[in-house]
């Protein structure tokens, strides 16, 4: 059992990330925590593995108690102090400079029937292959692989489905489910939320991300939902009731103080006795409405809003040829999807998927390097690696600004605004921002700019669940062209028109029916 009590953590500048939470886990637990990017959630999971990871950036009050339970972490990156690595050392090692126990290599046989359930191949292991080769998908697995095959009572997992593929994130479904011990993890997938979450944990910045606070809800995450959105509507139905007999009060209040103000300049001096009515009752009505503005009215907190903006309407031809060339994708002369031809018209939505490793993201390249140069085409581009197109010492407001024009800083501030960026983040270094901001970022430039295509690898992998559903409205609406890579269950089946896969080395066209999502 993992107990966590009166739990405060605050940043290097003292503002708090979470203010006195408290939580229990026992077993069979599978708690989410979700919330809007940059609320302290990945900061939360690392305070309970292991604090020192944090001590750069924040301090920590409260007490965790681990109860000798067993705890293993999923992180959102690799640490990429084992890239030069070989696969095997990284699954036998603890740490990089430790020499493996002889008797370690016992446990080979293991990993490799959990390679099996993984789909990674178990000759990885008696490879010299280093981890840095690796894809982002398999790099994911080789970190679970790591996970599974300790056997631990409490898993952190922070963003376990970064990078997996469709047929490894059904897998990890299953696992989750099946797991016997605690989970505690942040996820931005809904479709895994609602099919692992038994428990709901809330945190959020709100009021201007002036003000803190955190809920806790024992139901699954569908049910979180629709709760959610039935709270948010009855305070803000109260709030309005409240509001409304307030105003009532205050404007009988006030006419009765104008009425006894017009009789006392009205009351002659020939008559004391009036005077001295008016002034007392004119002292209590004072004293009414002392006690009026003391009471006043439910004032609900400003809550974060997760994406409120959309496209500008443009002139588009839907039938316009954006591709219509011949393709074949190799990485070191390694074929991984064998030649094929690609016609995509204005209208299309298209994704690609298939397993990790295969050539997506490699053909997204090559697909990049052919439109580039078209004059009649204006390209947004967000690749999986956002410092492949986003300099990470540039100011955010100056991304969405670069020649410096007022008007169009101006309404660079006015766009960040609405997407609840503080002052303070709009001047910062796009590196101290989160990830989901980054790619927020990202939207408001294609917004600004007026693209009319966007090249989009993992588009979603970043945005929490509360932004999820607004970027695909904000994707549906918009006219021009999307060509993608993702594993984003619901993004797939809400905004993709045409369906691209990968599979042994071959590129097919299937219907949204034949998927099994």
């Amino acid at each position: 059992m993992l107990i966590i009590k009166n739990l405060t953590i605050k940043n290097a500048k003292g503002s708090i990330l979470l203010d006195d939470f408290s939580l229990t886990l026992s077993s069979h637990d599978k708690a989410a925590i979700i919330g809007e990017e940059g609320n302290g959630k990945s900061t939360l999971l690392k305070a309970v593995y292991d604090q020192s990871l944090i001590d750069e950036y924040a301090s920590v009050s409260g007490v965790i108690q681990k109860n000798n339970c067993r705890i293993g972490m999923l992180s959102q990156k690799l640490d990429s102090a084992w890239f030069d690595s070989a696969i095997c050392d990284y699954c036998l090692k603890e740490t990089v400079d430790e020499e493996i126990a002889y008797e370690r290599y016992n446990e080979l046989m293991n990993l490799e029937k959990l390679c099996v359930q993984l789909r990674l191949d178990p000759l990885m292991l008696s490879s010299q292959q280093l981890i840095k080769t690796l894809s982002g998908g398999e790099k994911v697995k080789l970190q679970l692989l790591k996970l599974m095959s300790r056997h631990y009572d409490v898993l952190l997992l922070d963003e376990p489905t970064n990078d997996l593929d469709l047929d490894t994130l059904m897998w990890l479904e299953r696992f989750m489910n099946e797991y016997e011990g605690a989970l505690l993890y942040v996820s931005h997938d809904e479709t895994l939320l609602s099919r692992t979450a038994t428990r709901i944990i809330l945190l959020e910045q709100v009021n201007k991300k002036t003000k803190v606070r955190h809920s806790i809800y024992n139901i699954g995450y569908d049910q979180f939902v629709q709760e959610h959105q039935a709270s948010a509507i009855k305070a803000e139905q109260l709030a309005n009731k409240e509001k409304e007999i307030y105003e009532k009060k205050r404007e009988k209040l006030l006419k009765i103080l104008n009425a006894v103000h017009d009789a006392q300049n009205s009351c002659s001096r020939q008559d004391p006795h009036t005077a001295r009515l008016l002034k007392k009752k004119m002292h209590s009505v004072k004293s009414m409405e002392k006690r009026f503005e003391k009471e006043s009215y439910t004032k609900l907190d400003t809550v974060e809003e997760a994406i409120d903006v959309m496209f500008d309407d443009f002139d588009w031809n839907p039938s316009k040829v954006i591709l219509d060339a011949d393709f074949c994708v190799e990485v070191a002369d390694q074929r991984l999807i064998e030649p094929f031809e690609l016609h995509v018209r204005g209208f299309e939505k298209v994704v690609f998927i298939g397993p990790n490793g295969c050539g997506k993201t490699t053909l997204m390249k090559q697909i990049i390097e052919l439109l580039k140069n078209r004059s009649d085409l204006k390209l947004g581009i967000m690749p999986q690696n956002y410092q492949e197109q986003m300099p990470y010492e540039m100011a955010a407001v100056d991304f969405l600004a670069p020649d410096h024009d007022k008007d169009t800083v101006t309404r660079a501030r006015e766009m960040l605004g609405r997407m609840k960026f503080t002052r303070d983040e709009m001047a910062a270094p796009i590196h101290s921002l989160s990830e989901g901001q980054k790619a927020k970022l990202f939207l408001l430039r294609f917004i600004m700019e007026q693209c009319n295509v966007l090249l989009l690898d993992e588009p979603t992998r970043n945005l929490s669940p509360m932004s999820n559903p607004a970027l695909r409205e904000c994707l549906c609406d918009f006219k021009g062209c999307i060509l993608s890579v993702s594993h984003d269950r619901r993004y797939i089946q809400e905004v993709c028109t045409t369906i691209y896969q990968v599979k042994e080395k071959q590129l097919f066209k299937i219907d949204k029916l034949q998927l099994e999502l």
